[in-house]
């Protein structure tokens, strides 16, 4: 029996438009209804769950900045933090000046992004990001000196390339600068940063710990790189249809695309509804 169901949200239990069909809400009110944890897991911060599942009852929890942390949203607190050290996020912010890239950091849920000179988020990052997050992002002329002044760890640094820039080459790049660091992908423009080791997997198995359910009891869906480590953590791996051949790579099953509700018709294949 499962009783986690771990699952990435952009290009996996989302749609391309960023909602969740009646059949998929279906799927996750039943296995929840059966005692089955559903665990968000994202690179979005807590206080981004999309508005298809924002609030809903039964989200008691979110691993969120690839990893980073672990959000407990009925006590309003963070159960798992593993985060960039002060001084080295300073030191990514400094070089990533020299990169091809607008800069972003992530700080207690908040994203300090690339502004202008007015500090308003910069036209660039307008365009490329996640719509329904720019809410929590504020623009700073600079990252490094608004960063600077919070004096915390950073959950996770993003990147958003420049229309010039190759993600490939930025990503070895910061990997041959900052070896304690992990570099990974979400999507061609973007590019995360976490603590080495930091990771949607190890972040799972803390969980699992504080929970005292065996780690063969989860299933992990995902869609991309910044996916891997979840899958090959969890005890069953799906990766929907539209996903990287990177990821599928890693994944026990394949399973319909993100647009054609995957999750759900996985969910109710290795989930059995009860009686």
């Amino acid at each position: 029996m499962y009783r986690i169901a771990a699952s990435d949200l952009d290009g996996t239990l989302l749609r391309d438009d960023k909602t969740i069909s009646e059949e998929m809400m279906n799927e996750l009110v039943r296995i929840t209804d059966q005692g089955v944890i559903f665990l968000p897991s994202t690179g979005r911060t807590h206080r981004e769950l999309p508005l298809a599942i924002r609030g809903l009852p039964f989200i008691h929890f979110a691993l969120c900045c690839n990893g980073g942390s672990v959000y407990d949203y009925d006590n309003d607190c963070y159960i798992y933090e593993d985060g960039i050290p002060y001084e080295t996020a300073l030191e990514v912010l400094e070089y990533a000046k020299d990169l091809q890239v607008y800069e972003t950091v992530v700080v207690n849920g908040e994203r300090i992004a690339q502004g202008d000179e007015n500090d308003e988020l910069c036209e660039y990052i307008r365009k490329v990001a996640v719509k329904d997050i720019l809410f929590n992002f504020k623009g700073a002329h600079d990252v490094k000196k608004a960063f600077s002044e919070k004096h915390k760890d950073a959950q996770k640094i993003l990147l958003y390339l420049d229309d010039g820039g190759d993600r490939d080459e930025v990503m070895k790049d910061l990997e041959n600068r900052f070896p304690q660091l992990s570099v990974s992908s979400s999507g061609p423009k973007f590019i995360e940063v976490n603590s080495k080791g930091v990771n949607k997997g190890k972040a799972l198995v803390d969980f699992c710990k504080r929970m005292d359910i065996p780690i063969e009891e989860t299933l992990a869906f995902g869609d991309a790189g910044n996916d891997i480590e979840l899958l090959d953590a969890a005890g069953m791996a799906i990766v929907t249809e539209n996903g990287t051949d990177e990821a599928k790579k890693h994944a026990d099953m394949i399973c319909p695309s993100n647009n054609n509700d995957g999750v759900a018709k996985a969910l109710e294949e290795l989930i059995p509804k009860e009686g």
